[in-house]
């Protein structure tokens, strides 16, 4: 006889406790640890690292031309020299040989450029806060993609549970019903409704596995490891995303990583427009020099060389070169801000869309648990009257494959309001501060010097 009504329901409350909320043991691994695997290992977290540190020596390169510059020439040979002093001192041809040895030392201090030299050192900090305010987004988008891919290797693995425990319920309703037709009971229409549903279960299985083996490889590339084989529920974040989206979307301008980068950069291509207006100035700097010479009376004997000045230079380029220059640097400064005016309304939209697929997978997670209730009634209902043969064996099954339809449904529901969480605090910049994710602390000090 088919499995009595407190079997099935024995089955599918081991099924929901499996799917939803199951005994997990202490070494499974939780998404804190998957999206710590991805920040510490992806190649383009190590990029942006790479891109910080080298924004760093260029800082450091322009703060240098604040300290003196220190030039030592030295040079030994012999020379042929044919001079006043070789004809005065000549008797024969007026000119001479000599041995030579000379070396020179020159100490050069800027003492004013235009403030060239000031605000090319401002435009080297700013690009370097940008790129550090650059690695805190590629690490928010690495974080992000991390929870999708942990979220996703879940769901699909939940729903390929649920699909293989009615497979085997679908294959005994299969079976019986099979059996019935043989007996002459049933008749053959029902056995091909039933297969039908088994074929249908069939692709629906098949679909999941696709979409496990595509889950597990945007897993192994994100966090360059494989998924594990137990993997903890995910805590939700609903209580910490701001019901006021206006507010979320006010605070995702000011604060997301990609928006103050676009600041950062606006304000360095603002350094140097002034920066190329210093050009037109004249440079002064102060120089101390020694010279030594060393070589024979004939060619002009020995000499001492040694000066304390100040030096000025003004290079004016005739064809307009340095007022090409400036202009350049006016549009760089004016794509600059039209780029960062262009991120906060990405930015805007993202918070707007997260915002929008959080309240309609809410809703429609709702409604996935009211039509739950209601098939699992119905399912109820179905097998009271099969015991009291007022619906036969395939209605039964019919009712049982659309309670399991329900079921995969609310699965799917449920993963997709989870990761609608955590799509909202990604699309602000939020989603480290709310999973406790600390930056480095040389990224963090630059982003707090922004502040």
């Amino acid at each position: 006889m088919f499995n009595s009504k407190t079997g099935i329901f024995r089955r599918l409350l081991l099924s929901s406790s499996v799917l939803l909320c199951g005994a997990l043991p202490v070494h499974a691994q939780t998404l804190e640890s998957a999206v710590g695997n991805a920040l510490a290992s992806h190649p383009s977290a190590e990029a942006a690292l790479a891109t910080l540190n080298a924004t760093k020596e260029v800082e450091k390169e322009a703060y240098s031309r604040y300290f003196p510059q220190i030039s030592a020439n030295a040079a030994f040979g012999r020379m042929y020299g044919d001079n006043a002093t070789s004809r005065g001192l000549s008797v024969t041809r007026g000119s001479g040989y000599s041995y030579l040895g000379e070396g020179s030392l020159t100490v050069s201090q800027l003492i004013f450029d235009g403030m060239e030299t000031p605000n090319r050192v401002d435009a080297a900090a700013a690009r370097a806060q940008s790129a550090g305010a650059d690695i805190l987004d590629v690490r928010e988008s690495l974080a992000y993609r991390a929870v999708q891919s942990y979220v996703d290797v879940m769901r699909t693995q939940r729903g390929l549970s649920l699909i293989t425990e009615h497979s085997a319920l679908v294959d005994d309703y299969l079976g019986r019903i099979a059996e019935m037709v043989d007996d002459g009971v049933s008749d053959e229409t029902e056995l091909q409704q039933a297969r039908d549903i088994s074929v249908i279960l069939q692709g629906i299985k098949a679909e999941y596995e696709g979409q496990a083996q595509n889950a597990m490889a945007r897993y192994a590339e994100i966090t360059g490891t494989q998924p594990p084989d137990v993997m903890n529920e995910p805590p939700g974040k609903a209580n910490v995303i701001a019901q006021d989206m206006s507010a979320a979307i006010a605070k995702a301008k000011a604060e997301h990583p990609a928006v103050i980068s676009s600041k950062l950069q606006a304000e360095a291509s603002s350094y140097e427009v002034d920066a190329e207006k210093g050009t037109l100035y004249p440079d002064v700097n102060g120089e101390l020099s020694y010279l030594q010479s060393q070589k024979d009376e004939v060619i002009g004997g020995d000499v001492t060389d040694a000066r304390a000045l100040v030096r000025m230079s003004w290079n004016f380029s005739t064809g307009g070169e340095q007022f090409a220059r400036i202009r350049r640097s006016k549009y760089s400064h004016k794509e600059a801000q039209s780029r960062m005016q262009e991120i906060q309304r990405q930015i805007e939209q993202n918070v707007k869309l997260a915002y929008n697929e959080y309240s309609t997978s809410a809703r429609q997670l709702e409604l996935l648990g009211q039509r739950q209730e209601l098939n699992e009634k119905l399912f109820a209902t179905y097998q009271s009257q099969f015991e009291g043969a007022r619906v036969n064996l395939l209605q039964l099954m019919q009712a049982h494959n659309q309670l399991f339809n329900t079921n995969l449904e609310s699965v799917n529901g449920h993963y997709r309001y989870l990761a609608a969480q955590y799509g909202v605090l990604a699309s602000m910049g939020q989603l480290q501060n709310a999973m406790n994710v600390q930056a480095p602390a040389k990224i963090s000090s630059l982003t707090h010097e922004q502040k």
